[in-house]
């Protein structure tokens, strides 16, 4: 099968040039397509001396995360694509291992293992999970790995590590372009799934992550992009039409943009949850998949806790985004990727 490697950047030139190096090194070959956010850095120039084998397509402003890949993506003729972080060092079976399972004809996706670069021991995303509300949760977040022996399949793949049918992707039109960066590749996953592909972790392709190196992981833009993203989705799909259902997200998403706006005393959040839903209205309506959940309701609060209990007792990983669910590995600075 010929398969692409799509990498969105912006400012990253030595994370970039890593990760580079890591893909050289693998066990199986690719086509490597870097996609340059308009960076400032010499990242162009850079990736033309060390790796002249590598495509670059510079674009002249930022375009986001999604909108990058698209970009290159959606003019490429092969059977895979795969996205990979400008922060992930790649193991050198990792191309081997997060294609594999396309030899399954139903297999659409196929998501890859992020670790912690500070913890390597531990998961930073083994592909999205989502709760009844359709809010997303990296799988095995901060789990050991080997945890990955007894893991079932994810909903879709976390875009900082994910392999696609690169006609699917094609048919599908991509990303969509209304989410600059965070939930895309959840939103992306959720067409996937209703065009009838399944998709598979896979355990062995596995990725260090230095994760929030462009936007930062708790920062007001990442925060802003977190919260955008959750509302559009939300709104695409429907997702608060029941009573029940409309209490369940405010229990879990107010609370949170409530400390944005008293302890950090920003109103960014929300106001971009605001715009994000009223773009949403204006698709097409999408019922809420509530069937592709795999974490209840009472357990996402549960998990809420958890989190909370270990911020306050300085337990959480540096990179933690704040937004009261886990860091997302695809997003312009690190999930939800370094491209914005």
């Amino acid at each position: 099968m010929k398969t692409w490697v799509v990498i969105p950047t912006l400012n990253g030139r030595e994370r970039l040039l890593r990760t580079l190096s890591s893909l050289a090194q693998q066990t199986t070959p690719a086509s490597v397509v870097v996609v340059d956010n308009a960076s400032t850095d010499d990242t162009a120039q850079a990736v033309a001396e060390l790796h002249p084998d590598v495509r670059v397509v510079r674009n002249e402003r930022n375009l986001g995360f999604g909108a990058a890949i698209n970009r290159a993506a959606l003019e490429l003729d092969g059977d895979l694509l795969v996205l990979v972080n400008n922060d992930v060092v790649c193991e050198p079976e990792f191309l081997e291992r997060i294609t594999a399972p396309f030899a399954d004809d139903g297999v659409g996706m196929a998501a890859g293992v992020l670790l912690q670069a500070s913890a390597p021991d531990l998961v930073d995303s083994a592909g999205i999970e989502l709760d009844t509300t359709l809010g997303s949760w990296d799988k095995l977040w901060n789990q050991p790995v080997s945890a990955l022996g007894a893991a079932d399949d994810p909903v879709g793949p976390c875009g900082g590590a994910a392999a696609y049918r690169l006609g699917a992707f094609k048919d599908l039109d991509g990303f969509d372009e209304a989410l600059f960066a965070y939930w895309e590749d959840v939103e992306l996953a959720l067409r996937f799934r209703r065009a009838g592909w399944r998709c598979t972790l896979a355990p062995g392709a596995l990725a260090l992550h230095e994760h929030g190196q462009t936007v930062g992981a708790s920062t007001p833009a990442a925060r802003r992009l977190e919260a955008y993203g959750r509302g559009y989705v939300l709104a695409k799909y429907r997702v608060g039409r029941s009573p029940l259902r409309r209490l369940q997200i405010a229990a879990l998403d107010w609370p949170v943009l409530g400390v944005h706006l008293i302890v950090r005393r920003e109103a960014g959040p929300i106001r971009a949850r605001l715009r994000a839903r009223a773009r949403g209205l204006r698709s097409n309506a999408a019922p809420a998949p509530i069937e592709l959940a795999t974490v209840g309701f009472a357990e996402a609060l549960g998990r809420q806790a958890q989190q909370l209990r270990l911020r306050m007792t300085g337990g959480l990983p540096a990179h933690f985004s704040g937004d009261g669910r886990s860091p997302r590995a695809d997003t312009p600075g690190a999930q939800h990727s370094d491209s914005a």
